[in-house]
C-alpha cells in the first residue's frame, strides 16, 4: 500500500500511464491542453475506456488522502468510512502509473505535480472508494482509496464517470 496527498485545484485528480497516453496522443508539448481535446472529443472516452486514464472527478478543490493498494492487501480504510464506490475502471500500466490534479492535462508540464504510484506493469481493474470520517458534524478526515485487482485482458468499463465522489460536503 502506499499513501499520497493529492492537491485538487481543478476538480478532479488523474491517475495516468504516463507511456500509454504519450502512445496514445502523440507528441505532447509542453503547455499543451489536453483537458480541452478530452473533452471536446470522444477522446477522453477512449483513454479512459483503453484504460490509459482514470479519473476522480468532480470533487472540491482540496488537500486528499490517497492510498493506493492492491486487493489482496488489507484495507487501510474501515467500510464504516467509505461513503462511495466507482468500480471498475480498466488500467493499463506500460510504463510509470502516476497521480496528479487533474489541472496536468488542462496544461502539460511533464513531471510537475506527478507522484509516480509503484505497480508491476499489466492490466488492473481499478475500484476508487470515497472515504471520509466527521467528528462532532465536521469533516476531519477524508481522501479515497483505489484498489487495483489484477486481470487479464484488460477489464471492461463498469464504473460511471456521472458517479458522485464529492467527500467533503455533509448530507444537507
Amino acid at each position: 500500500m502506499r499513501q499520497f496527498e493529492a492537491v485538487v485545484d481543478f476538480g478532479g485528480i488523474v491517475v495516468f500511464d504516463d507511456k500509454g497516453l504519450q502512445a496514445h496522443v502523440g507528441s505532447i508539448a509542453e503547455g499543451d491542453n489536453l483537458y480541452r481535446r478530452f473533452t471536446a472529443t470522444g477522446d477522453g472516452d477512449k483513454v479512459v475506456e483503453q484504460g490509459i486514464v482514470m479519473p476522480i472527478i468532480g470533487i472540491n478543490d482540496s488537500s486528499y488522502r490517497v492510498l493506493v493498494r492492491m486487493d489482496v492487501d488489507a484495507s487501510a480504510v474501515p467500510d464504516q468510512l467509505i461513503i462511495v464506490r466507482n468500480a471498475s475502471f480498466p488500467l493499463r500500466v506500460t510504463g510509470r502509473l502516476i497521480i496528479a490534479d487533474l489541472a496536468v492535462f488542462l496544461e502539460w508540464y511533464p513531471e510537475e505535480g506527478w507522484q509516480r504510484i509503484d505497480v508491476p506493469q499489466g492490466c488492473y481493474a481499478a475500484a476508487v472508494n470515497g472515504c471520509r470520517k466527521v467528528e462532532h458534524h465536521v469533516v476531519v478526515d477524508f481522501g479515497f482509496e483505489i484498489v487495483l485487482t489484477p486481470t487479464d485482458p484488460l477489464a471492461p468499463m463498469t464504473a460511471s464517470l456521472r458517479q458522485s465522489m464529492q467527500v467533503l460536503e455533509l448530507p444537507g
